[in-house]
């Protein structure tokens, strides 16, 4: 899977078709409270409208279908997917100061298809495409857009929704599930899809986790020592950014190449044989190059950690994502070697309080104060083990980001089979610019070095 702007994105030309999703239904109220990533995520992007200020407040990806695609078997395969999952047929709405939730009932909804036209001329397509998301995406039913540009020998499905209701996991699982539906609709095999519980039951789960909590329950120690290593606060990105006044400013996008797959592998035998795992080394190298630029030898990040830790909830789709708080020391005299397994107790530490809303901890220590909305985060994604990952690059998949707007950095680390990359988040200043791809670059020097490394070597 590729990661790219959507304003960078050069879809080839051909017939544009849109799926509309419709109901007969009438929406039934819920009593499930919203997650907080979606409470925080809605109330957001109504603070940035409120303002006039540009957000992108979605997540979209792209994919290829062989020969000219038959819009009625994606109409079917796109209504099947909107049926069997709940992401696709609650939602939630501002209501008196509050979010009310409504559903519909799954066999309500129907899709079917609506033909725009030839696009000929690849920016005017994008922008089409652009807009359309921007202007579908909203925060009530259906929240999402979806189409395909049909060619005789490739067509490209665009898919996009509401972030308050999926996350990249979700997307991959949407690749996966619209691609068998749409393969059985045109060829009439049986559809064998496992089992998936829905994203209410994870609303709720977590609303239940979150009241059983105390400011001295043990499950926050993690929290507390990550807050009381930075006075209270969160941490700064080892370069200046050029923002001072730490204010949400024009956010720019970009993609770093790390390691080849094979150096990937590599690196993460180097890990192993050190204490850790690949995401370990990852953090290493970002605490050696920090310690490098500014001699601190704590480091500190707020870690993207999913939330599905039962079988079921696998294929579930939604936004179930959770952020934990990862700490490690450096030694007086740091390597990467010996950084390694520092990294992975703080990983492992990290991932098990994975169930802990960080919303939720971060009210009860800071009593409300100083709580971002947007909090800088590192997160790490082996993507290699996604449904059908293995077709990612045959099928060309690439998931869109829209512009947006950034305080600090934050980083996707990702491995797919081709390769190991960074993708980053941060404002658009001539200060980030510069010091940045420095950063990213000297990680990316330690890592490579421990790839090649012989074996037996320290």
């Amino acid at each position: 899977m590729r990661m790219t702007q959507i304003l960078d994105w050069r879809p080839e030309p051909g017939e544009v078709v849109e799926f509309e999703p419709v109901t007969d239904g009438t929406p039934v109220p819920h009593d499930v409270p919203a997650s907080y990533f979606q409470r925080s995520h809605l109330e957001l992007a109504a603070a940035h409208r409120a303002v006039g200020r540009r957000q992108s407040p979605w997540v979209a990806m792209t994919f290829d279908l062989e020969g000219r695609a038959d819009p009625d078997a994606l109409s079917g395969a796109l209504q099947g997917l909107m049926r069997r999952h709940e992401a696709y047929h609650s939602w939630y709405e501002p209501e008196a100061g509050n979010l009310a939730g409504f559903r519909l009932p799954p066999g309500s909804v129907t899709v079917r298809p609506v033909r725009v036209g030839d696009c000929t001329d690849v920016a005017g397509l994008r922008a089409h495409v652009h807009r359309r998301i921007d202007e579908q995406t909203a925060v009530n039913w259906p929240g999402l857009l979806a189409g395909v540009i049909r060619r005789d020998t490739v067509s490209t499905v665009y898919f996009a929704i509401n972030h308050a209701y999926s996350d990249a996991h979700s997307l991959a699982l949407a690749f996966h599930e619209l691609r068998t539906r749409y393969r059985a609709a045109r060829t009439g095999a049986s559809l064998r899809l496992p089992p998936a519980s829905g994203c209410l039951d994870h609303n709720r789960r977590e609303r239940e986790r979150a009241a059983s909590l105390t400011a001295a329950s043990p499950e926050l120690a993690a929290w507390s020592e990550f807050l009381a290593a930075g006075d209270g606060g969160f941490p700064g990105f080892p370069v200046g950014l050029g923002n001072d006044a730490d204010g949400l400013l024009p956010g720019t996008w970009g993609r770093y190449p790390v390691l080849t797959d094979d150096e990937a592998r590599a690196f993460r035998a180097y890990c192993a044989r050190h204490g850790g795992g690949f995401a370990a080394g990852a953090f290493a190298a970002m605490a050696l190059a920090q310690w490098e630029l500014t001699g601190n030898d704590v480091y500190r990040v707020l870690t993207a950690v999913s939330t599905r830790a039962e079988p079921r909830s696998l294929y579930t789709h939604g936004w179930l994502v959770n952020l934990a708080p990862l700490l490690f020391r450096l030694s007086s005299s740091p390597s990467l070697a010996d950084t390694v397994s520092a990294a992975q107790q703080g990983f492992q530490r990290a991932r098990s309080s994975y169930d802990v809303p960080h919303h939720r901890a971060l009210e009860l220590l800071l009593d409300g104060r100083g709580i971002p909305a947007i909090p800088p985060m590192v997160s790490y994604l082996d993507g290699r083990a996604a449904p059908t990952a293995h077709d990612y690059l045959s099928a060309n998949v690439t998931a869109l980001a829209g512009p947006d707007n950034a305080r600090g950095v934050s980083l996707w680390f990702n491995w797919f089979s081709d390769r190991a990359d960074l993708v980053v988040s941060m404002p658009d200043t001539p200060e980030a610019a510069a010091g940045v791809p420095k950063y990213l670059g000297r990680v990316r020097e330690i890592m490579l070095t421990a790839a090649t490394e012989p074996r037996g070597a320290r």
